[in-house]
């Protein structure tokens, strides 16, 4: 998130767009902003916290058989995991508890979490079409990276890991769900990120949510000027995303007031390496008003620690996530699988991506696949 004295008529020139946001022009848009938001979507995390009935669903002997049908059905068609959908994997009274959750992502909260699904009872292939088939419910997949992932592994595998070394995790292009790095605060490329928690790790790995619409008005009240860089062009690192005549990096403003929602954009690890391009200067400010934000999100965020069979389901737009840093040892490794959904805009109530439809994808991603490993 920064903007720089590059002005933004001097972008680097690109051909299309990277997670929703143009790549040739600055993704911002003037609109008045409300003086404070209302409504489910502002919520205090400390309360919530208190208050676990309110956001959990425990999952019941019937949801599990309802499931499990769902799961024999799609085996039996030896379909390929890229291709499972609603039909193929066809949920009863299950799809209902998944269409509650769905009304509380995009007309409530923001997030939920079903709890109590047996994860270990199933081998790894069933564990991603269970996930997958039940993801099928909110909207369509997208890839995670250029891979063309669009089941995605959080997972340490970076150099000294407790399973296997694949990236250094100093290096700026390395995503972070890679390393067993603190996250901070931030929102994936996509309208609902789902994680499926299928091992718990030795130490560490807390997983922290709070509401973009709750730090809006905080920043209202305490620090107006930090509002007004946020309404303002940021540029952001594309972490290698991008073709060989494409931008490196992109503009977009970190909140935009589109349709009647606050927009947020916010990554740290996207714009702290924006320092590796010589040809952009970042205003300071924007590493204080950095961290401000984190510690205003730290003070106000719902921590839970996600237990094996979790399923966490978050819509970026209004919530940010983060990750305390964590440790494994060899056979205690941390493991989440993750999808990136895009729901139907008839669905989303409103929260269309500002800059792009709701089939924005990676420009670069050819044919999609399903790892069943991190990789």
């Amino acid at each position: 998130m920064a903007a720089s004295t590059l002005p933004a008529t001097q972008l680097p020139q690109a051909n299309g767009s990277w997670r929703g946001f143009s790549t040739t022009k600055p993704n911002v848009i003037q609109a008045d902003f409300p003086d404070r938001l209302q409504g489910p979507a502002v919520w205090d995390g400390k309360d919530l916290e208190n208050r676990p009935e309110e956001w959990i669903y425990h999952v019941t002997a019937e949801d599990i058989q309802d499931i499990d049908r769902a799961l024999q059905h799609f085996n039996a068609l030896q379909v390929p995991l890229v291709e499972i959908t609603q039909e193929n994997f066809p949920l009863t009274s299950f799809a209902k508890v998944i269409e509650e959750q769905k009304e509380t992502l995009f007309k409530g909260r923001g997030f939920g979490l079903i709890r109590g699904f047996p994860a270990q009872q199933y081998e790894r292939q069933d564990q991603a079409a269970i996930f997958m088939g039940i993801g099928a419910y909110i909207g369509s997949r997208k890839p995670q990276n250029l891979k063309g992932h669009v089941l995605g592994h959080v997972k340490d595998i970076s150099i000294g890991s407790a399973t296997k070394s694949v990236y250094n995790a100093d290096d700026p292009t390395t995503r972070i769900y890679a390393t067993r790095k603190a996250q901070p605060f931030h929102v994936d490329g996509t309208d609902v990120v789902g994680l499926f928690c299928l091992t718990k790790g030795y130490e560490g790995g807390l997983s922290s949510l709070v509401s973009s619409h709750t730090i809006y008005n905080k920043l209202q009240e305490q620090r107006p000027d930090i509002i007004q860089l946020l309404k303002s062009q940021w540029l952001w690192d594309r972490k290698g995303e991008h073709g060989p005549d494409e931008a490196p990096y992109m503009a977009a403003a970190p909140m935009v007031y589109h349709n009647n929602h606050l927009f947020t954009f916010w990554g740290p690890h996207f714009f702290e390496t924006m320092t590796r391009f010589k040809d952009v200067s970042i205003e300071p400010e924007k590493f204080e008003a950095m961290k401000y934000i984190q510690d205003l999100c730290e003070k106000e965020a719902l921590n839970m620690e996600l237990q094996v069979g979790d399923i966490q389901l978050v819509q970026n737009y209004q919530i940010l996530h983060a990750r305390t840093a964590y440790t494994d040892r060899p056979g205690q490794a941390r493991h989440l699988l993750r999808l990136w959904l895009m729901a139907k805009s008839s669905e989303s109530n409103g929260w269309v991506h500002p800059f792009q439809d709701d089939q924005f994808d990676y420009e670069f991603t050819g044919l999609t696949s399903v790892p069943l490993e991190a990789e």
